[in-house]
């Protein structure tokens, strides 16, 4: 957190999991975007994931909610004098919260936990932690003294406390004040009017507040020069709190905007600019030929005593519309329906031939480079699995020797512009990218869904596919590529 713009704040932010994962619109957006499913087995398959549902005993699906309330205390305005970081207990009030379903393996995790703890800080500093874990009817307790913590992070104790109930598990972190209100059911967020305000029905919510010293910052002072902008400025600075919900329904999906303002003249004149913002958003589409999107028309502002709203029920084709503006016009999109034919049928089969223009303006032939091992990788610049997965594979291949061993990533439909831009800012200018803009070699090799990475072997034939990108992708190619050139 910045100490240039440090304000005392309350703020909620709650996830809903399991009743997310029941509404008839997440079932429908999964089945018709597949790639969700598959970011949620990608974080599932990490590593350290695995270790620690593998101590608590639970899986994903286990989770069905969380929540975490910070609050920046008086203090925390200071620390722009001082010129350091808020700590926990003097700046900062924390409590994170997690409810799952059926038992958590408390006495595993806290063993984990222990055995880190030693690791990093000595059996001393493990004991002193270890002597405070206690059970009290069906809590257990374990404190972490602010002696091993870092004192640039924390004034104060830290409690974890595991409650389990008949048919679910709490678990509980935070200032251990905070953590004993929440388990006796006193810890409310009552000074936060929005969560009542907010949809009833909602799953995701977030709310702060807003310090009035924040609109007294020069960068706030109104422009007289400029009514529009003088008018803004006064608006904003009749903010007190922001809220906003998201609402699972089982056809649509909710949006709202709550903006909490001190009186009603304040919350008239914000709700004003909003109408205004809204019919010149539509009227610059008109302007330039084009037709507002109907989720645009669909946007419904309201104000009511001291509270802005702003509301729109986005149906799927609205995001069937989103995703044919940023994603390529193919039906190899990564969002389309999932094809029936599996590109894991190519395994064992003669890779199809090709020839792609690269980024360079030079030709790349399949059957020139035949001898050598050569991995395919299916991507592009919005696909956030891929984004990921490109550095990872790039160091595994350079690693083998370049004769024997060629990375060819095949862009999916993007131009020379958008692809140089992406590889300057990832710093992959070493990276062979070709170019399948009308998605004609993909299409070949049956690519449905990307990242997409083929494993082609010296003969030709398709020796490896992998759909996706996990934790184990990288070291698994590792494997399969010396496997192959083993045979030689």
């Amino acid at each position: 957190m910045s100490s240039e713009f440090l304000f005392s704040f309350l703020m909620f932010f709650q996830v809903q999991i399991d009743s997310i994962r029941q509404s008839g619109f997440y079932q429908l957006i999964e089945e018709k975007y597949p790639q969700i499913s598959e970011g949620i087995d990608e974080i599932q398959s990490d590593k350290e994931v695995q270790e620690v549902l593998k101590l608590t005993g639970l899986k994903i699906d286990d989770f069905e909610s969380f929540s975490l309330t910070v609050e920046g205390l008086e203090g925390i305005a200071k620390m722009k004098e001082l010129g350091s970081s808020p700590r926990i207990g003097s700046e900062l009030d924390i409590l994170f919260q997690a409810k799952v379903k059926g038992g958590i393996n408390q006495d595993k995790l806290f063993a984990f936990m222990l055995g880190k703890l030693e690791d990093e800080d000595g059996k001393e500093a493990r004991d002193r932690v270890e002597k405070t874990k206690r059970t009290n009817g069906n809590t257990t307790y374990m404190t972490i003294p602010v002696e091993v913590m870092d004192e640039q992070a924390s004034s104060s104790d830290l409690l974890l406390a595991i409650r389990k109930e008949k048919n679910y598990s709490e678990l509980m972190v935070g200032i251990p004040n905070n953590v004993n209100r929440a388990l006796m059911g006193e810890f409310g967020h009552e000074s936060l009017v929005s969560l009542n305000a907010l949809s009833d029905k909602r799953q995701v919510t977030f709310a702060v507040n807003v310090d009035p010293a924040l609109w007294e910052r020069p960068e706030f002072a109104a422009n007289q020069q400029n009514p529009l902008f003088a008018g803004l400025a006064n608006s904003v600075k009749g903010i007190k709190e922001l809220g906003v919900s998201i609402s699972f329904l089982e056809k649509s999906l909710g949006l709202e905007i709550c903006v909490s303002c001190k009186d009603a003249q304040s919350a008239l004149g914000l709700w004003t600019v909003a109408q205004g913002g809204l019919g010149m958003a539509q009227l610059a589409m008109a302007q330039q030929g084009g037709q507002a999107p109907p989720i645009l028309n669909r946007v419904k502002t309201q104000a009511v005593d001291k509270n802005v709203f702003v509301r729109v029920e986005v149906l799927p084709s609205d995001l069937d519309q989103f995703a044919e503006q940023i994603l390529p016009p193919s039906s190899n999109s990564p969002l389309e329906e999932a094809k029936s034919d599996d590109p894991k049928q190519l395994i064992g089969e003669s890779a199809p031939p090709f020839e792609a223009s690269l980024l360079d303006g030079t030709k790349f032939r399949l059957s020139d480079h035949q001898g050598k091992v050569v991995v395919l990788d299916f991507w592009a610049t919005w696909c956030g699995p891929c984004v990921r997965g490109l550095p990872i594979l790039q160091k595994v291949t350079s690693s083998f020797d370049s004769s024997k061993v060629r990375l060819v990533a095949m862009n999916q439909g993007e131009n020379k512009k958008t692809i140089n831009q992406f590889l300057k800012s990832k710093k992959l200018n070493q990276l062979t990218v070709a170019l399948d803009k009308s998605n004609t070699v993909g299409k070949s090799y049956m690519v449905g869904g990307i990242p997409q990475t083929v494993v082609i072997d010296q003969k030709g034939l398709v020796r490896f596919v992998h759909v996706g990108f996990g934790a184990n992708t990288g070291e698994q190619l590792r494997k399969e590529i010396k496997e192959l050139l083993s045979k030689e």
